[in-house]
């Protein structure tokens, strides 16, 4: 059996344990430990696997994220999520503001006077007309599916300010962190949160318990999420382990703090 055939088979039975350890790949298949930690190496590339101590795991992967203009319109939740993150800007803060429909909705209801650096063209569209705010578009590559600007001068570009807070966009949300289904975006991601002192997620609770491709960071890196659900209780427990603070808003944009 070649290698090839081996990690075909190994998937398989990931498939169906949801767990598989080196000692079990070296008795099912006749090999030596060295040989098995080859494998293993090979296996964590693919999107679904997870290395852990002593072998690996089956992860929930989303493979791709709608494009922007294809996700649900506007709901009221996205709403209110975004006029949450509004107001924990306070006066004359320097933030980033990444692009996705709930930090759009941030856009629409941030009125005091600041300074905002963006890569969304929808955020940048609402808050051209407000002159209290000083608007910083990062140049770069526009992505159309995201409708944002992307690419290596965008993170080049980001390395020049240095701000408050950063209001993240979410792709997916685990024990492992935050992560996307795209490099590009997860370098930006990355510079984001590198130039600024706080970091707020903002997400809808749909987000929870996925995991994609990309890993952008830690839980330790998180400061606060905004979302609309309390999250499982394992993602929950590992949200408390980290002393993140827990915005839970609902439709009628009320906000409540869980801690």
């Amino acid at each position: 059996m070649t290698q090839e055939e081996r990690l075909l088979a190994q998937h398989a039975l990931l498939l169906k344990s949801k767990k598989l350890t080196t000692e079990q790949i070296c008795q099912h298949f006749g090999i030596s430990r060295d040989s098995a930690r080859r494998d293993l190496i090979k296996l964590v590339g693919l999107a679904d696997v997870q290395r852990i101590r002593g072998g690996a795991i089956l992860v929930p992967v989303q493979q791709s994220v709608l494009p922007y203009l294809q996700r649900e319109h506007m709901s009221a939740i996205k709403k209110a999520i975004g006029k949450a993150a509004a107001h924990l800007v306070n006066e004359h803060d320097f933030i980033i503001v990444d692009s996705g429909t709930s930090l759009t909705a941030m856009a629409a209801h941030l009125t005091c006077p600041a300074t905002v650096v963006t890569n969304s063209i929808d955020c940048l569209t609402i808050l051209a007309d407000q002159e209290s705010i000083n608007v910083q578009l990062l140049g770069g590559t526009l992505n159309h599916y995201h409708r944002s600007i992307l690419g290596s001068k965008a993170v080049e570009q980001l390395s020049e300010y240095q701000v408050n807070k950063v209001f993240l966009g979410v792709c997916a949300l685990s024990e492992s962190g935050l992560s996307t289904s795209s490099e590009e975006e997860a370098n930006i991601k990355k510079a984001m949160i590198q130039q600024a002192q706080q970091l707020i997620l903002v997400c809808d609770s749909s987000k929870f318990e996925q995991q994609n491709f990309h890993h952008i960071c830690g839980l330790d890196k998180v400061d606060i999420i905004i979302t609309d659900k309390l999250p499982a209780q394992s993602l929950l427990t590992a949200i408390k382990k980290q002393g993140i603070e827990l915005l839970v808003v609902n439709e009628m944009n009320k906000g409540d703090n869980n801690e």
